[in-house]
């Protein structure tokens, strides 16, 4: 939700850390609050805190779930004595369902977090260096777009080899440490604006080069299909931030935070690539959506990837089995006519049936690890052109026939009432149902 973030005004200031001039501040994304969960830099934050941020009262959400359970009840009681529930009140009884879910899982959810709590520590710079570099707000507009957002924009690391230090850096590291004298005044410095200014010291760049490093990946590894070396090349050096000053310092931080924290050093692929009779073997970060600009409420790329891959697919589209289950039940409800209750029935299992179907795709990729990679390939275009035609007409032709039976069941619970059964007009006495009343 947006409810943590770097100040990088604030960091700059105390820790003389500038890395970037685009962005002011950082906004964590639930897959960047995990990862400073696994580095041990989870912020400790009251119950009474997260309550504050929530600005609806207990009172009106109740209000608003005795109103839905009061829709449903009525409903129910007119089922049992036998009068007829017309087709919209089983429209608004399916929003009534969503409806008290989703009030049951925000009970204590805050919204509108307009002032998120600042991250402070000798550890944000590294951490928030690393972050920005694999994440998109760092990057430019891929060279391989796909279907989906996270395929439009490549992070600064996705052309970029991490280089681990070796035994011997990690002996000079240590007697450089044993025999160095406080730092000079041979500083690199860069104005980045009116307001803020930082130095790096040469000396602590030199030292947490040989913790670790970030280079661009091998020219093979670049090279992009019907595209020459040179074009490659022009691409790689455009790609980077203008302050050659700011990269480096940018880079030697996330080289520090991922030579300190196994948590982050296991976020790497290894590749082996051959150029003439040599095999050498080179290390790809792993990028995510660790931070953002901003957050919003609606469920975004940026989840978790057990949610946003699993779990969120599976409630998503298990509300939509529900919505076209609870349609369903007017199956043998009352129509104007013999086409409108063909189109209620099919439009209904079709809702229903796009969701069991769209389950049972998201088990499957979290099953095989071979359709994963398929359905990303799918994804990111690179799949052979057949896969993608094919694919590509039938979810075309599924999500219009899926548009097109939501809208007509919310079209026809409005016509149906042009033409009504004489107990729909029949008032529902409690009495009938509880005798004591």
């Amino acid at each position: 939700m947006g409810g943590f973030a770097f100040d990088l005004e604030e960091t700059y200031l105390s820790e003389s850390n500038f890395f970037t001039t685009k962005h002011a501040r950082l906004t964590v994304t639930p897959r960047g609050m995990a990862l400073l969960a696994k580095c041990g830099y989870l912020p400790r934050i009251s119950k009474e805190d997260i309550l504050d941020k929530s600005k609806a009262d207990n009172l009106s959400k109740m209000l608003s779930i005795l109103q839905a359970l009061w829709m449903l009840a009525q409903i129910v009681g007119r089922l049992i004595i036998g009068l007829s529930v017309t087709l919209l009140e089983v429209n608004t009884l399916a929003h009534v369902i969503c409806a008290l879910i989703i009030y049951v899982l925000w009970w204590y959810k805050p919204k509108l977090i307009n002032e998120p709590t600042i991250l402070r520590g000798e550890w944000v710079p590294p951490i928030a260096a690393y972050m920005y570099m694999s994440s998109q707000i760092s990057g430019w507009r891929s060279l391989h777009p796909g279907i989906l957002k996270k395929t439009w924009i490549d992070p600064e690391c996705s052309i970029l080899e991490f280089k681990p230090p070796t035994a011997e850096d990690h002996n000079l590291d240590t007697q450089d440490s044993a025999q160095r004298s406080p730092p000079a005044a041979n500083k690199i410095t860069s104005v980045v604006s009116s307001r803020v200014s930082s130095t790096a010291s040469v000396p602590r760049l030199r030292s947490l080069t040989k913790r670790g490093s970030f280079t661009t990946r091998p020219l093979p590894a670049l090279t992009i299909k019907d595209e020459g070396a040179e074009t490659t090349l022009a691409h790689v050096n455009s790609r980077l931030e203008a302050s050659r000053e700011l990269q480096e310092t940018r880079w030697a931080l996330a080289a520090e935070a991922m030579t300190l924290h196994p948590a982050i050093a296991s976020r790497v692929k290894s590749h082996e690539i051959i150029e003439g009779d040599k095999k050498a073997t080179w290390l790809e970060p792993i990028t995510e959506e660790l931070v953002d600009d901003s957050i919003g409420n609606w469920a975004t790329e940026n989840l978790l990837r057990d949610m946003s891959g699993f779990v969120m697919g599976m409630v998503v589209w298990s509300a939509s089995m529900a919505y076209g289950g609870v349609h369903a039940t007017a199956w043998r409800g009352y129509f104007p006519s013999r086409a409108e209750s063909i189109l209620w029935r099919v439009s209904s299992l079709f809702i229903a049936g796009s969701g069991l179907t769209w389950i049972l795709i998201n088990m499957l990729a979290r099953t095989f690890k071979g359709f994963k990679a398929y359905w990303k390939n799918v994804a990111s275009l690179r799949a052979h052109w057949t896969n993608l035609v094919g694919l590509g007409s039938l979810a075309t032709i599924c999500g219009l026939l899926y548009l097109s039976a939501r809208i007509y069941l919310v079209i026809e619970a409005f016509i149906s009432l042009r033409k009504l059964p004489a107990s729909a007009f029949g008032t529902l006495q409690w009495t009938q149902l509880v005798p004591h009343l």
